[in-house]
């Protein structure tokens, strides 16, 4: 199979490293506007595989600049900026290439992209959107708990981390840009009776939540995320699911900076004029912000990532709670990346497996919890993304 990755930030360097280590892959072209770290990688890279990999310059922003890179390439993996993502899609449709994402711009660009159903099947090709850790993993461990009832009540999708930063300063563990964005826009939910829905402010209901063994209860406010626009109509509707929503763990200091940040119109992606020259403010705050790939070996502590599924078995209430965990300083030690983007770049190679495989064959564009998750979880083991699974009876839960 012949793959290209375009973004060789730091999650598309974790997903080329694994890439490389599969033996159907023939051919890696690492793809960006800016080539630096593309072309010290591909060095790295070509001292450990016969594996051909080729670094390409690319605009993601032009159909034609990505389309000049696929006429031999089975399927390529988006890993850039998700504003990019229907440029990159239609590249990719025009050339009949395979496409994955690990994430969109918004619930409202996700429905977008799925609508581009027919498109994909006509050209024979698959397209799966927000494959990254969450959403992706989240979307397919809620996929196989909800397999595993015979009613759902809610999926409740949470991300916690309990780390600490050796950096003084605002930053954050994956894309800056996503961050700022999703954070502060307004938080989505689903309900069985009105489908998405928007809460008027960030950071609202804010709530503690469990969070396995060494992570304990953290504070979790409800955010902007893809999860609730899928998986109550694709996988809880059948079953009788009547709320979603995604909660992430965020600390203190993070939610009064992004207020900040809001309160000067400094998350704005509209672009000022500033002593003769135009920017937007968001991309000054981002420019002083470390990039996540630069804050590997610094973090200490865990990251987590679930999917709670409240439901009924055999006429009895239970919960079912799956969910993957790293130690950032461990995985450092085993692969130089710190476990956020680690956690994200490894389920869209899963993906690629199983279709370089034939388990993965439908055509058409996708959310993730499609895709069927027994394969795909005993593969994420394989990669070593360990996850795991928590049973237990709850009492009868009244939801919206």
């Amino acid at each position: 199979m012949r793959v290209a990755i375009l973004g060789v930030g730091g999650v598309g360097q974790v997903s080329a490293c694994e890439l490389i280590k599969s033996p159907y892959v023939k051919k890696l072209v690492l793809a960006d506007i800016a080539t630096g770290p593309a072309e010290e990688l591909a060095a790295e890279l070509r001292r450990e595989t016969d594996v051909e990999i080729l670094v390409k310059r690319v605009d993601a922003r032009d159909v034609s600049s990505v389309q000049a890179i696929l006429d031999e390439i089975d399927l390529l993996l988006h890993i850039g900026l998700p504003e990019n993502n229907f440029d990159v899609m239609k590249a990719c449709l025009n050339t009949k290439t395979h496409y994955i994402d690990t994430a969109s711009s918004g619930p409202q660009w996700l429905r977008k992209q799925l609508a581009w159903n027919d498109q994909f099947r006509a050209a024979g090709i698959l397209g799966i959107m927000g494959l990254g850790c969450d959403p992706g993993f989240s979307n397919i461990a809620a996929r196989y708990a909800v397999d595993q009832l015979d009613e759902v009540d809610a999926i409740l999708i949470r991300d916690g981390d309990n780390s600490v930063v050796d950096y003084d300063g605002f930053c954050s563990y994956f894309s800056p840009q996503t961050a700022i964005q999703e954070c502060l826009a307004k938080p989505n939910y689903w309900t069985a009776g009105k489908g998405e829905q928007y809460l008027p402010t960030p950071f609202a209901n804010k709530e503690e939540f469990e969070f396995p063994e060494p992570i304990g209860w953290l504070d979790c406010y409800h955010v902007e995320h893809e999860e609730p626009t899928t998986l109550g109509e694709t996988i809880g509707r059948a079953k009788g699911c009547k709320y979603v929503d995604f909660k992430y763990a965020l600390h203190p200091d993070f939610v009064n900076t992004l207020q900040v940040l809001r309160y000067l119109g400094l998350d704005s992606d509209e672009e000022i004029e500033v002593k003769g020259v135009r920017v937007a403010p968001r991309d000054v705050v981002v420019t002083s912000m470390p990039k996540p790939v630069d804050l590997a070996g610094k973090i200490h502590g865990y990251s987590s990532v679930g999917a709670l599924v409240k439901g009924k078995k055999d006429n009895k209430r239970k919960d079912i709670y799956v969910y993957t965990i790293a130690n950032h300083d461990e995985v450092f030690y085993k692969t130089e990346f710190q476990a956020t983007i680690w956690q994200t770049g490894i389920p869209p190679v899963v993906a690629v497996d199983m279709i370089a495989e034939g388990l993965l064959t439908t055509t058409g564009c996708i959310p993730p919890e499609l895709i069927d998750p027994i394969p795909f979880l005993t593969k994420l083991k394989a990669r070593g993304m360990s996850w795991d699974v928590i049973e237990k009876t709850s009492p009868l839960l009244h939801m919206l």
